[in-house]
């Protein structure tokens, strides 16, 4: 499947699940959850036409504006509970239509190898760590257990309240990792993967993934 195939299809299941979310309304322009329906309809429509530029920013003012202000929080089944039945698919199609991949399960083993690499980089550091990047291996060991357990599925969305040092080693100006070999890199893989859900470009395929991955794994395979 091309890489343009696979976001088609995901913008297609994830507008699906929003208007499945969404089926006690009416498609109106007066309340946001008719707006809602009519961009979900009309990304659909272009899907299927193949004429959705990708990415584009065009026509979907409603996604953004409906995701940014959270104004379909009231359907959710509880407060807490609104990111993952309602937020987590309006960010999924946000990202699809950034032309992003997303991180599936069948990613999954990949995307643990990269936070074993940046484990791995942190604790053999050249150089003596600051407590926020020291701080940064439980965050990320935490991710792990999480990940492989099941009791997480990216996207996060956010960093807080849980991973405060993932925000302090990003930075305003810069990474402060990114003195240590690859460590930019695979600071902002993980970050990617797991709290934007998308995965890199060139990992079209498990198969990709595998071999892009393998490269950061020499030093602690050996």
């Amino acid at each position: 499947m091309s890489m343009k195939s696979e976001i088609y299809q995901d913008i297609n299941e994830n507008c699906d699940i929003i208007l499945n979310l969404l089926k006690s309304f009416e498609a109106e322009n007066d309340t946001p959850e008719g707006r809602m329906i009519y961009q979900c309809r009309w990304l659909k429509e272009q899907v299927e036409a193949n004429s959705l530029s990708l990415p584009t920013q065009d026509y979907i003012h409603t996604l953004r504006y409906v995701l940014a202000e959270q104004l379909l929080h009231h359907l959710a089944s509880s407060e807490e509970n609104y990111q993952k039945e309602i937020g987590v698919y309006l960010y999924r199609l946000a990202k699809s239509i950034k032309n992003k991949l997303l991180l599936k399960l069948e990613y999954y083993p990949y995307a643990l190898r990269i936070i074993d690499a940046l484990v791995f980089l942190l604790n053999n550091a050249s150089r003596e760590l600051d407590k926020y990047e020291k701080g940064l291996i439980g965050e990320l060991e935490r991710l792990q257990y999480l990940l492989t357990s099941g009791e997480i599925e990216p996207p996060l969305m956010s960093y807080m309240p849980d991973y405060p040092n993932f925000i302090e080693v990003e930075g305003i100006q810069r990474i402060t990792i990114d003195d240590l070999p690859d460590g930019k890199v695979l600071y902002r893989t993980v970050a990617n993967l797991i709290f934007e859900g998308i995965r890199p470009d060139s990992w079209l395929t498990p198969e990709d993934a595998d071999r892009e991955t393998k490269k950061y794994t020499t030093d602690f395979d050996d």
